[in-house]
């Protein structure tokens, strides 16, 4: 790599310029590579700011940013986009790997990103629109809750069983009404385990508030123009598995087709809807 001084202006107009970026929460290791040569590398603050004072140095040049998709999602990507600058992100898995070569470091990293950015040599993942990931980080902070909410349950359950304490209820009975109040009106011995089981059920009522709440805002989501055709497909298909005899319908129907195009081949004929094969 070139001693250059960090401000200097890099002749490129017309050039192809490639950036690869170590991003992480607190820095980002930054490689510029331009016809085969490296002509900055440095860790800069994670700040898209600084990085844009990076990229003015190679003004004129076609400049092409790839970074590893990870943790810091897809604002850096969004920051380019709005600037006209080609970023892609790359999914970690296909990045190629050098044989012998298991040293992982970030300088590395970001010259690596670099350097097979140059040899068009990288994958890149589909990013979505800012509005189209708000609407997935909806359905994702649901089951997130149903999650925890499980987590929870599977807690009281856990000190139901240590305690020696059996509920009156059939095993497939799910978190009923009358079960959770069964749970709060236990008659425990100690105060601190009254606390301890009082504590996860307000917790476990909580979550559910939180799940009944964002699972309206979902159905919402799934009723506007933008996504109704696309969830009564998925109703169909659903719809389409319940069927009994599904599959050999479907093998049928194409077993049928192929009789149809292999007779439409060898007549030479054209394909007339409702004709018998």
């Amino acid at each position: 790599m070139r001693g250059r001084n960090q401000n200097e202006k890099i002749a490129v107009r017309g050039k192809e310029v490639f950036v690869g970026i170590d991003v992480h929460k607190e820095s980002w290791q930054v490689t510029v590579r331009t016809e085969g040569e490296g002509f900055f590398h440095g860790r800069i603050a994670s700040d898209y700011r600084i990085l844009r004072r990076v990229l003015n140095r190679f003004a004129g040049g076609k400049i092409k940013v790839a970074y590893e998709a990870g943790p810091c999602g897809f604002g850096l990507q969004d920051q380019l986009r709005e600037d006209g600058v080609e970023g892609i992100v790359v999914p970690p898995s296909l990045i190629p790997l050098e044989s012998g070569n298991k040293v992982k470091t970030d300088k590395r990293d970001s010259r690596k990103l670099a350097k097979l950015l140059e040899s068009n040599m990288l994958k890149r993942v589909y990013v979505l629109t800012q509005e189209d990931r708000a609407d997935r980080e909806l359905l994702r902070t649901r089951r997130q809750i149903l999650e925890h909410r499980n987590d929870v349950a599977r807690q009281i359950k856990s000190k139901l069983l240590f305690y020696g304490i059996r509920p009156p209820f059939s095993a497939n009975v799910g978190w009923s009404r009358d079960f959770i109040q069964w749970i709060k009106d236990l008659r425990l011995g100690s105060e601190a385990l009254k606390v301890s089981f009082q504590s996860l059920i307000e917790l476990y009522e909580y979550l559910t508030c939180q799940v009944i709440a964002v699972s309206r805002k979902v159905v919402e989501l799934s009723r506007s123009e933008k996504y109704r055709k696309r969830v009564q497909l998925l109703r169909k298909y659903d719809r389409l598995k319940q069927w009994k005899g599904a599959k050999r319908a479907i093998i049928a129907i194409a077993r049928h087709l192929i009789i149809r195009i292999r007779r439409i081949l060898l007549d030479q004929e054209p394909y007339v809807v409702g004709a018998r094969a």
